[in-house]
């Protein structure tokens, strides 16, 4: 129970129990006044009308005598009237029976008054004459008790309901810089430190405000400074200072993880030899100008291709990682390329503009990184040795299967008949953080093969299938996990699902429909969603948690982007891109990187996982890199 609550209950309860001693102290002095009331009524009257009665008994009239007694039974409220005359043994005696008008009958039955009664002899001198007996009627006490005491309840009863109007309002009041202490130190421990609080004006609680809003901004400052650090430090192992691409050791780390994902597609070398000409006559300010003019020729044309890694690998030579391209669609690049690479060279007579060459390997199936890279060597000396602007490739021994288009049609025809496979893979935690669900891996069964979401992933985002892609496999997830109470899974969404507004709306509908298993459902996002498509990612942020549904983001850390966008968004858990687990064994600067990637994420309140751990050598490895879990081959996916 919170503070307010407890104080509330207290003062309510404190005021009820003055108004109920209060209640019950006027409704027992009221009682006890009506009481002694009636009892001094009936003495009274009884003494009054035996003076009265004297005169007619000393005379034997019993009419005068009777009429006396009628007088005064008409002119009080009395239960009855007796006479005895004792001279000739007769009697008068008037009844009132008639009921209480105007009080509950319940009320009458508890007994509050009793008929008082009162006795006299009535004498005339020594001589008695009769006896009277004078009994009240309480129908006159329960009539004013009943008006008093109800009218003093509706009184408290409105005179509570005021003060715990106005208490709760005053507490309201009082409290909400308390309240706000507590929402800030929830941030805090969430991660956020964007707000500070206003100064409240009671002294006690204004000093303890101004320590909370001084450690804010120092935790602030504190993790900006590390996220800068740590930015600071991937960008010096593996982003080459000129271009801003990424550089060898970048380079090696995608096109391992691409490789151990069975991805298809292929490499390009492209040689800008003319570099090491313009150092010489320009000097190398000049040469700069134009590694950073060909890069942003590379960002620009290869800003569509989902996945595709950049980067430049010597003085003069850029490489590109192109997954689940076909040779043709390799070659129509290349040739663009080399087209606005040329460009970037004036030349009035037009003759021979090119400026580069190309070299292209296809991967084999299973072709290993040695292989891959000595193909695309070979096709790189072949273009220089043949002319500039030469685009050579070195094919796959077997020909590429599946073209874009053809992808396309793959992909809808799974659709429509149900062809694909699902397989979840665990998440094995180190630390003791919370455990995290399964991450579902989707495929496609198509002509008695398999292929992998690597494999089609870039068709279905360049033809915006993402959304029906989507839907399907939530459709699916809801399904397993309802026939497997105990499973908890994650799903991957496509960037187009996330930038689509009616993705968005669908979304909100579908935990609405399923919060059953909203607990036990994650959703995953890729990093490259949050540098395009951020005001989405926020929006689909603010679902997951309107739901409380877990989130969080993959391949972190893969693109040069500002980790600061954590304190932002605050996902639950991210999972490290899969280059840096390829080149970790192998290289210092790499696991340096790694650490300060993940201690970035925990100072932001996110659970590191890495993936495609492959022995238990890296697992020992990443023990000392403040990684939470992990997932690999030495936990393979089943089938679901």
């Amino acid at each position: 129970m919170t503070l307010y609550k407890q104080i509330l209950a207290f003062v309510i309860c404190l005021f009820a129990g003055l108004l109920i001693i209060a209640y019950a102290v006027q409704f027992q002095s009221t009682r006890d006044y009506l009481a002694e009331q009636q009892r001094i009524s009936v003495i009274n009257t009884a003494n009054s009308v035996g003076l009265a009665l004297t005169p007619y008994l000393e005379t034997g009239d019993k009419i005068g005598a009777e009429s006396v007694i009628n007088a005064a039974f008409d002119g009080g409220f009395y239960q009855k009237i007796h006479l005895d005359l004792l001279a000739s043994k007769e009697t008068i005696e008037k009844v009132n029976k008639v009921e209480i008008e105007g009080v509950p009958r319940w009320f009458t039955e508890l007994n509050f008054f009793k008929s008082e009664t009162y006795d006299s002899v009535l004498t005339s001198g020594w001589l008695q004459l009769g006896k009277l007996e004078v009994t009240g009627h309480p129908g006159d006490a329960y009539f004013q008790f009943w008006r008093a005491m109800s009218n003093l309840f509706f009184a408290y009863i409105a005179c509570f309901v005021v003060v715990s109007i106005l208490v709760i309002a005053a507490l309201r009041i009082l409290l909400r810089p308390l309240d706000l202490i507590r929402r800030q130190a929830v941030e805090i421990e969430k991660h956020h430190f964007n707000k500070s609080i206003p100064l409240p004006k009671t002294l006690e609680l204004k000093q303890v405000v101004q320590s909370i809003n001084t450690l804010t901004v120092k935790l602030a400052k504190q993790f900006k400074e590390e996220a800068v650090a740590a930015d600071s430090l991937r960008e010096r192992a593996f982003r080459d200072a000129v271009s801003g691409l990424g550089n060898r050791a970048y380079f090696m780390g995608q096109i391992n993880a691409w490789i151990a994902e069975h991805g298809t597609g292929g490499v390009m070398l492209i040689a800008v030899d003319a570099l090491d000409e313009i150092y010489r006559i320009d000097g190398y300010s000049a040469r700069d100008q134009m590694v950073k003019q060909v890069a942003n020729i590379l960002h620009a044309k290869l800003a569509t291709f989902g996945g595709a890694a950049i980067s430049r690998i010597s003085a003069t030579e850029y490489a590109v990682l192109l997954p689940g391209l076909t040779s043709e669609e390799l070659l129509d690049i290349a040739h663009v390329l080399n087209e606005a690479i040329a460009d970037l060279i004036v030349n009035p007579l037009e003759i021979d503009s090119a400026f580069s060459v190309i070299g292209i390997a296809v991967r084999n199936e299973d072709e290993d990184l040695s292989a891959l890279l000595t193909k695309a060597d070979s096709a790189l000396r072949r273009a220089r040795n043949e002319r500039l602007g030469a685009v050579t490739i070195e094919h796959a021994e077997k020909a590429d299967t599946f073209g874009r288009l053809a992808w396309k049609e793959i992909i809808l025809e799974a659709l429509e008949h149900d062809q694909f496979d699902f397989r979840i893979q665990p998440v094995t935690m180190i630390t003791g953080e919370m455990s995290l669900p399964a991450e579902l891996f989707t495929g496609i069964r198509y002509q008695g093969q398999h292929f992998s979401a690597a494999q089609f992933i870039s068709a279905v985002e360049l033809f915006k299938l993402g959304e029906k892609l989507d839907r399907y496999v939530l459709d699916h997830a809801v399904s397993v996990l309802q026939a497997n109470p105990g499973m908890r899974m994650s799903v991957n969404l496509t960037i187009s699902s996330i930038s689509s507004l009616p993705f968005l709306s669908y979304l909100n509908e579908f935990f609405i429909k399923n919060s059953a298993i909203s607990n036990r459902i994650a959703i995953e996002i890729p990093e490259n969603a949050i540098i395009h498509h951020r005001e989405s990612v926020k929006s689909l942020s603010e679902i997951c948690r309107q739901y409380k549904v877990m989130w969080g983001i993959d391949q972190f850390g893969r693109h040069f982007q500002s980790l600061e966008y954590l304190t932002e968004l605050t996902p639950v858990y991210v999972k490290v891109d899969q280059g840096y687990m390829s080149i970790i064994s192998k290289d210092e600067n790499a696991q340096s990187v790694l650490a300060a990637v993940c201690r970035t994420a925990h100072n932001a309140g996110a659970i590191t996982v890495v993936t495609r751990v492959e022995n238990e050598q890296q697992i020992d490895l990443i023990n000392q890199l403040f990684v939470d879990g992990y997932q690999g081959i030495v936990q393979p996916a089943r089938e679901i």
